[in-house]
């Protein structure tokens, strides 16, 4: 009973930790996107309406918008609800990390880390892309780089992955670590060239130039740093399941309401829904193809 109630004081603790990344990345995703800023400067948040600096005491996570009613006080502005949302979010992922893989040896720490970049990485990617239809290279390229180096840092993060051997765990991680990069990232770069070639006439006349953007590719080979070939490749077939669901919904709605259905949607939420539900449910897509192939 005692350990149980000292992995939930944990947990809560973990999801404290949650919520100030979740105020980071608040600042990641209205930052990087917007030209003549960045993520380090100006170093001191700012409300957007008023570009006033925020007080130390007014920029603790989730209690201070509660406490300001969701207002600038200095101009009274209305503060987004994405915010709150965003840190009770990455709060309850983070949670919900440790709960599943509590740091007690070189493989749970390992996992745990990269599931907590992962999801802080999978939040801002779908907020921004859906907003600004981007997936920027701030967020991409940091990521491929913490995700070679826990793979260093961590060998047995890739135990299991295709490339990893035991007897050479430092180097057979790093090489596990860039075959999920060019899973990852080649695989959804081959699926854009014969989008192109395929889909040309509908990519014409929607006016859009490639079937497959590059901050997707991008995206999808960083995560593969630290899910491995197997998993990215099982993690990109789920995003498209879910994006092939979401886009039938929305032509359905769209007649039912007698409008044009949209002529594309972001891909990066859908890419980033794969993501997180590979790391609930390892290879998942693997299981369910396999069932389909061979049912019980």
């Amino acid at each position: 009973m005692e350990a149980l109630g000292q992995h939930w004081v944990a947990g809560l603790i973990a999801g404290l930790f949650g919520l100030c990344v979740g105020s980071f990345a608040n600042v990641v995703i209205y930052r990087s996107p917007r030209e003549g800023l960045s993520v380090l400067r100006p170093a001191r948040s700012f409300c957007p309406a008023c570009r006033a600096p925020v007080a130390f005491q007014d920029n603790v996570p989730l209690l201070s918008w509660l406490i300001l009613a969701g207002r600038c006080r200095s101009c009274r502005a209305r503060i987004s609800w994405r915010y709150p949302v965003v840190e009770l979010l990455l709060g309850a992922l983070f949670a919900l990390a440790w709960w599943i893989s509590p740091p007690v040896d070189a493989l749970s720490t390992g996992r745990l880390l990269a599931g907590w970049l992962l999801v802080s990485a999978c939040v801002a990617v779908t907020l921004i892309d859906l907003e600004h239809l981007i997936i920027p290279d701030v967020i991409t390229y940091p990521v491929a780089l913490a995700g070679l180096l826990l793979s260093a840092a961590f060998p047995a993060l890739h135990a299991g992955h295709a490339g990893f051997r035991p007897d050479s765990p430092l180097a057979s991680a790093l090489v596990a670590a860039l075959l999920g990069l060019l899973a990852g990232g080649g695989s959804l770069f081959l699926v854009g060239r014969l989008g192109n070639v395929f889909l040309r006439r509908k990519l014409e006349e929607a006016g859009v130039q490639d079937a497959m953007g590059w901050g997707d590719v991008k995206w999808m080979a960083c995560a593969g740093t630290l899910l491995g070939a197997l998993s990215v490749l099982s993690a990109i077939l789920l995003g498209c399941f879910a994006g092939a669901l979401a886009g039938i919904g929305m032509k359905l709605w769209a007649r039912v309401r007698g409008r044009e259905s949209p002529a594309g949607l972001p891909f990066g939420p859908f890419l980033s829904t794969g993501i997180l539900i590979e790391l609930l449910w390892p290879e998942l897509a693997w299981r369910l193809i396999d069932g389909l192939i061979r049912p019980a």
